[in-house]
């Protein structure tokens, strides 16, 4: 006999549908008190795991056999890094792998083109040009590759450059008032930044002195480099205590200001001074001269020997190699020494 199945109960149905949302709804509430109370949970909860985020947004019709795992593709895009992120990463990479900068620095006062020319106050002497390549064969046989000028007159710009042949820059050379000048090696620095401060000379007289911010290209730590020259005490000038006191006031509020962004300061120059410019620039122990000497403590002991042309640095800069040659070519092209110093600056992971 055939048995037939007849349509369903109406009643029976109504039952089933029933059942199943009461079920339904139990295990949501039995999942949001979980939700609650499971740890880490409530208003601190990070959110649904990528597994939850898996099974909550698959298809209806996706197929799940058991032990098998789902893995969904990350629904939130990592956080964008902005220029100031990229640059700051960039700046610490450098500075873990910074190495020692080591450079040879020097100053010179090259005796100036109008001091020798007809009816300068230097008879007898060489004319500009040739005590200038006389100067350049120094420089270059010193194996300096920043050099500070003072009376770096127009004619000595032009030979300089001519017979370094574009191996120097000079700032601000005869772009500027060229007597003191900052000369350094395009091979191993590079120009940052460049600006003047004016300082009193003469009767007061402001000049405007030269400094420039380099990078160096092997290390990559960006230095300061100050030229100055203050005036002297002279008969045909008179006395200038006054304003070599008010110029040197200004070279040490000028170093302050660049230690400010924390790069290492050079000061280079002709200061007319000895014991009291070596007592006031080093005085606050920021500062030490490569020629030696001791100020601390409100004591002030200088270096022996010492003239009036220095070569002044950062504490952090250790010095060595000093020299202040007035011997043989020197004394040919110029009535100053020529002075020059090894610098060494550590990575800041010694300092």
């Amino acid at each position: 006999m055939t048995k037939h199945v007849g349509p369903s109960d109406p009643a029976e149905t109504t039952g089933a549908a029933v059942a199943t949302i009461a079920v339904v709804g139990v295990l949501g509430l039995v999942i949001a008190v979980l939700a609650i109370f499971r740890p880490g949970g409530g208003a601190e909860d990070p959110g649904p795991s990528a597994a939850d985020v898996a099974v909550a947004t698959r298809a209806p019709t996706q197929s799940v056999s058991a032990g098998q795992r789902i893995h969904a593709a990350p629904t939130v895009k990592p956080q964008r890094v902005g220029k100031v992120g990229k640059e700051l990463r960039r700046k610490t990479q450098k500075v873990a792998a910074r190495k020692p900068t080591t450079f040879r620095i020097g100053t010179f006062n090259v005796l100036g083109a109008s001091h020798t020319k007809a009816g300068g106050n230097k008879k007898g002497w060489a004319p500009a040009p040739t005590r200038m390549s006389w100067a350049t064969s120094i420089v270059q046989a010193s194996d300096a590759d920043v050099i500070g000028f003072q009376e770096f007159e127009s004619p000595q710009v032009s030979t300089f450059l001519a017979r370094t042949a574009g191996a120097w820059a000079v700032f601000p050379g005869n772009a500027g008032d060229p007597r003191n000048s900052i000369a350094w090696r395009t091979s191993v620095w590079e120009l940052v930044s460049s600006a003047t401060v004016p300082i009193p000379y003469f009767h007061g007289q402001t000049v405007q002195m030269p400094y420039v911010r380099l990078h160096n290209i092997e290390s990559d730590q960006d230095v300061y480099f100050i030229n100055v020259h203050n005036p002297a005490t002279t008969g045909r000038w008179g006395n200038n205590e006054r304003w070599r006191d008010a110029a040197t006031a200004r070279e040490i509020a000028l170093i302050n200001q660049l230690h400010a962004q924390d790069f290492p300061v050079v000061l280079t120059g002709d200061f007319n001074e000895r014991d009291e410019v070596f007592c006031k620039v080093t005085g606050s122990g920021a500062m030490v001269s490569a020629s030696g000497g001791v100020a601390s403590g409100g004591s002030c002991v200088p270096p022996s020997g010492m003239g009036v042309d220095w070569i002044f640095g950062s504490s952090v800069i250790r010095f060595s190699d000093y020299l202040a040659e007035r011997n043989g070519l020197v004394q040919r092209a110029t009535d100053h020494p020529f002075v020059v110093t090894t610098a060494m600056i550590p990575p800041l992971s010694d300092r």
